[in-house]
């Protein structure tokens, strides 16, 4: 996945909508690519932060955005690997 596809699927990504295969190529760009995962960064700061505001609580955006990416891969692999068997 070039640096184009990646800035255009943030938002896919982060409202989980990739499909597993892309989802993967998405997460590997972005480990290798500091400049991708620099914008994912802040498209999910901005998003998820605006619609935190009203909240009184503290929260750690950085933190929630690593376990997002852990997460979406660890679903894509699942959901790639069940494909592979015929579910």
């Amino acid at each position: 996945m070039e640096c184009k596809e990646v800035q255009k699927n943030i938002h896919s990504f982060i409202d989980g909508k990739l499909e597993s295969k892309e989802c993967l190529a998405f997460i590997e760009h972005i480990r290798k690519c500091p400049d991708c995962m620099e914008e994912l960064s802040i498209e999910f700061l901005v998003i998820t932060g605006l619609q935190r505001l009203d909240d009184a609580e503290a929260f750690d955006l950085q933190k929630e955005l690593t376990e997002k990416i852990k997460s979406n891969e660890e679903n894509a692999l699942q959901r790639k690997k069940m494909s592979r068997i015929g579910f």
